[in-house]
């Protein structure tokens, strides 16, 4: 079959013969057998027009000229279809790229230029009053895979075609030990082939992350992924746990300050944008699209890192001998409602919250209600005062026990004092006198008194996990209720509630509101939030207040609360021993829950403690379990801080001390660290509490003493090997 193509610009106009020169021989056409060289034909001489052989030829020559015109006319008609079907081609092919595609496209060709990297904010920090970091936050890696890009197992390879390993066993095998998870927990992730994303381990450690990395690139195995994300450090590990609280996996604060401050110090993701050439470059520095990651806020706590060593340690030392349940200790500024440290036993450490118990992550000093007992006296005792019903010197009989409403109300010792006075009462705890008392008070006002010091209500603190305690409705108080109420029974109040109410004692009668988050600081070192002291009401007069502390400090120097003396100083106290309550109701037989509190100096109070042992082994009263550890912890943060002592009266001065030293001048050890750091402890019995601190001091470690006068007992023991910034505890005793 043969194909003709249309002449597009029209037949060639033919040209005469006679009126052409001979082409030359290279360029003729030629017809029929003749050669390429043959000779041209002679040129004849045309025909007449007018003849009629030339008319008859000219007719039969324009018939085929109209057909040939005719079918040029066709070829233009149809090449002229084909050119507007292409261009109808063209247009739907651009209206389908620009209109129907023309996002996805846009994006695909956005997505070969650019490339996105996720930037992250960590957590803002928390630190002390003194600025010491109490929780940080770093970038770490976390690790995922994408099981679609594993091979599958290749027992489900046809015969001959499974690779020569399976890349999963491999992973398992190979990062089971370095993520501490076992192989098959592994291979589980690795099997899930219907996902893309799978996390197998987040938030890992710098060297973990490290190894892993070195197994993925010696074993070439696809698939796995590193993610950027923040991770939360607690470097002092267990110290205020509670009131830090924890973080969970996604940045959440769960627990404590950390869950009450979540929106201040929550950390973010941000998207950065960087635009790329055919080869990878970075077009400019891609700055348009930058973006400015903020730092995040600090929060500054109100706690002193010292005091909350030092009031922690005092437990678990407390615990161990008491072999206590459970415990908890608070210190705080009367004057202001800083909280300077906050301790709950049983404990954790937040880096590791996860293997930790429900139980420890309570913070017993706002999250328990116990009876306070005795220490509830001198509520009662301002009540009293202030109703004009006592003064100090008010008399009493006191027979050892009374009966009120069927119930027999018994002295702690079941003694008789005979007459006294009230403030007798208070000194020495008398259950007899405080059961009158409230008699005489009534239940109308002792519920009143009890809530002006608020009890039975929230005491607007910042500390998260606060309950709210009991407080009976004088309604429903029957006679015994009424006298036991006198004596610290039928109510129950939380710890913070306790210490709130005795410092509105010690302060002249203003009852302050607890807090312990002091500011939020931005990253320009703005405060943002600052809390201050907040006054809730005048619960009693000065004087009042004044007869109360100077009773309360007859209790220490005088009382039932003598082992909580200090040398040289003037402290204000009361114990307390309560029946623990049993959760069916009523009390648990034998347990009992041991309570000291108080302030120093108490004529001029700067620190507030109260210390709450629950449910200790062997001895149980308050002033045998608490009050000696109220005394220990507070001498330590007295001479950490460099409280003066009230009266120095027998007590060694500094002149005496330097001139004993002078005349009999004593060679100290010393201390000298090796090239790792490192000092191996001598033996410090023997030296006072300056020598034993000039000794420690030469190898950089902290000093915890316990007593005063002449070192005799150390820990750690002699020939322990130390570095900077260890504790050494040293008891002291008069020689």
């Amino acid at each position: 079959m043969k194909f003709s193509f249309p002449k597009l610009f029209g037949r060639k106009k033919k040209t005469k013969q006679s009126e052409t020169a001979p082409l030359p021989r290279w360029n003729r056409k030629s017809t029929g057998t003749r050669s390429f060289h043959q000779k041209p034909r002679p040129v004849t001489e045309p025909a007449r027009p007018d003849s009629r052989s030339n008319r008859s030829n000219r007719i039969l020559k324009l018939e085929p000229d109209r057909g040939r015109l005719k079918e040029g006319k066709q070829r233009a008609s149809g090449i002229g279809a084909l050119v507007g079907l292409c261009i109808l081609v063209v247009i739907g092919r651009l209206f389908q790229l620009q209109i129907i595609e023309g996002s996805s496209l846009e994006r695909r060709a956005l997505n070969q230029i650019s490339g996105e990297n996720i930037e992250i904010a960590p957590r803002g920090s928390i630190v002390d009053r003194n600025g010491e970091e109490l929780a940080v936050s770093v970038i770490s890696k976390s690790l995922y895979v994408n099981p679609q890009e594993l091979p599958d197992d290749p027992g489900k390879w046809p015969p001959g075609k499974a690779p020569v390993r399976d890349p999963k066993q491999v992973a398992a095998e190979k990062l089971a030990p370095i993520l501490d998870m076992t192989e098959g927990d592994l291979r589980e992730l690795f099997d899930l082939s219907d996902r893309q994303f799978v996390w197998v381990k987040r938030t890992l450690d710098p060297h973990v992350a490290n190894q892993v990395e070195a197994v993925i690139k010696e074993e070439k195995l696809g698939g796995f992924h590193f993610q950027e994300e923040s991770k939360r450090y607690y470097p002092k590990n267990k110290l205020a746990a509670q009131v830090l609280g924890f973080v969970g996996i996604d940045d959440n604060g769960l627990e404590g300050v950390e869950a009450s401050m979540d929106e201040q110090l929550k950390g973010s993701k941000e998207t950065q944008t960087s635009y790329l050439d055919a080869k990878g470059n970075l077009i400019g520095k891609s700055g348009f699209n930058e973006v400015q990651l903020r730092r995040k806020n600090t929060v500054e706590l109100t706690i002193d890192a010292q005091m909350q060593f030092i009031l922690e340690r005092s437990l678990d030392d407390a615990i161990k001998k008491t072999q206590a349940a459970s415990a908890a200790a608070i210190l705080m500024d009367p004057n202001t409602g800083e909280i300077l440290g906050m301790a709950s036993r049983p404990t954790f450490d937040p880096n590791h919250f996860s293997k930790a118990s429900a139980a420890a992550f309570m913070n017993r000093g706002v999250g328990i209600i116990y009876e306070p007992g005795s220490v509830f006296k001198p509520i009662m005792g301002c009540a009293g005062l202030m109703e004009g019903l006592v003064t100090p010197d008010t008399p009493f009989y006191d027979a050892g026990s009374i009966d009120v409403g069927g119930r027999r109300i018994r002295n702690w010792d079941g003694r008789g004092l005979g007459n006294i006075k009230f403030e007798d009462i208070i000194k020495y705890s008398v259950n007899t006198g405080m059961a009158a008392l409230g008699q005489k008070l009534g239940g109308e006002k002792e519920t009143e008194y009890a809530k002006r010091f608020g009890f039975g209500a929230p005491t607007g603190t910042d500390v998260p996990g606060e309950e709210v305690g009991i407080l009976y409705d004088p309604k429903d108080m029957v006679p015994s209720d009424v006298a036991t109420m006198g004596i610290g029974q039928g109510i129950a109040v939380t710890p913070l509630q306790m210490l709130r109410a005795i410092c509105a004692i010690a302060n002249g009668g203003s009852l302050v509101r607890p807090y312990v988050v002091k500011r939020v600081i931005s990253p320009e070192g703005k405060v943002l939030q600052e809390n201050h002291t907040v006054v809730e009401r005048q619960v009693i007069t000065p004087e009042v207040a004044e007869q109360m502390r100077t009773m309360m400090e007859k209790v220490v120097s005088e009382g039932g609360g003598k082992s909580a003396q200090i040398k040289g100083y003037k402290i204000a106290g009361k114990t307390g021993t309560a029946e623990k309550l049993s959760p069916k109701g009523g009390y648990i037989p034998g347990v009992y829950i041991a309570s000291f509190v108080g302030f120093v100096p108490s004529d001029a109070p700067k620190y507030a403690m109260i210390i709450m042992i629950d449910s200790p082994k062997g001895a149980y009263y308050g002033a045998q379990v608490s009050a000696p550890i109220f005394r220990d912890t507070l001498q330590q943060i007295l001479v950490a801080k460099g409280i003066q002592p009230n009266d120095s009266s027998g007590l060694p001065t500094v002149e005496s001390l330097t001139v004993k030293e002078s005349e009999e001048p004593v060679r100290l050890p010393e201390l000298k660290p090796d090239k790792d750091g490192a000092v191996r402890l001598p033996n410090l019995a023997g030296y006072s509490m300056r020598q034993v601190a000039r000794i420690l001091e030469g190898g950089g470690l902290l000093l915890i003493p316990q007593g005063s006068g002449i070192s005799w007992q150390q820990k750690p023991p002699p020939g322990s090997i130390l570095h900077a910034g260890d504790e050494v505890t040293v008891w002291f005793r008069s020689p």
